[in-house]
């Protein structure tokens, strides 16, 4: 099976084995424009083998004027089609007002870490998403009962002194709280931040809700910053394509 998800700045699609498991993924930059079906195939520049795959391709994007191109160029080879995917495939209840504003993304990834780590079901979970966003969605008892959504790190990382009063900042690791120059203050105040915001945010959540919640981390960033967590806590930065598998 092939899955895609196309986000606000990334494009990504995985190939799966039969059990589920990721064999080969490809990743993209999300065009700044509506693209035909033949400018699709220009920008994803997909291998020769790809063209060869007989599968079914289930897509999650946060971007709907830009899927039904994309979607022919991904079965007009005649060797796959699509899976068409609504609110009840993904066996989660929605509150959130209203329910077609929740992010299929954040479907996605629930339903994702709900499959990836089963134990979840007994006490509930907060999924953190790392990505163009930094996204937080609480779920219990199989509902999403909603969550919080801020900028994400690489995002603030470029809006910092708009670019030209402290010039441009690439991704750094945080050595620690007190930068003693311009680029290790930018990543103990960006990077080092927004973890420590999850974990308060997480904190008052579980307040909220009235009960202990798991926390898992996923998107493109967990992994880097998992080692920088306090609290205990789950990992698989492609939760997005286990849950849309």
């Amino acid at each position: 099976m092939i899955t895609v998800k196309m986000g606000v700045s990334r494009l990504t699609l995985a190939v799966h084995d039969g059990k589920g498991r990721i064999s080969s993924i490809l990743v993209r930059k999300t065009p700044h424009e509506v693209l035909s079906p033949d400018g699709w195939e220009n920008h994803l520049s997909l291998p020769v083998w790809f063209g060869d795959i007989k599968a079914p391709v289930a897509m999650a994007s946060v971007v709907p004027q830009y899927d039904t191109a994309l979607q022919k160029a991904l079965v007009a080879s005649g060797k796959k089609w699509m899976i068409p995917l609504t609110l009840p495939d993904w066996g989660l209840t929605v509150r959130y007002s209203p329910q077609g504003a929740l992010g299929v993304d954040r479907l996605a990834v629930c339903t994702g870490a709900r499959e990836r780590f089963p134990e979840l079901n007994r006490q509930g979970w907060v999924v953190a998403d790392f990505g163009t966003h930094t996204v937080l969605t609480v779920v219990i008892n199989n509902t999403i009962r909603g969550g919080s959504i801020s900028p994400g790190i690489m995002t603030q990382l470029q809006s910092i002194g708009g670019g030209l009063v402290l010039g441009r900042y690439s991704l750094r690791y945080p050595k620690g709280p007190v930068g003693e120059n311009t680029a290790e203050c930018v990543s103990s105040g960006v990077v080092l931040g927004a973890v420590r915001g999850v974990e308060g945010l997480f904190r008052e959540m579980e307040t909220a809700m009235g009960q202990q919640l798991a926390l898992v981390l996923t998107g493109g960033l967990s992994r880097y910053l998992r080692p920088l967590f306090r609290l205990p806590n789950r990992c698989d930065r492609h939760l997005v394509h286990a849950g849309i598998w």
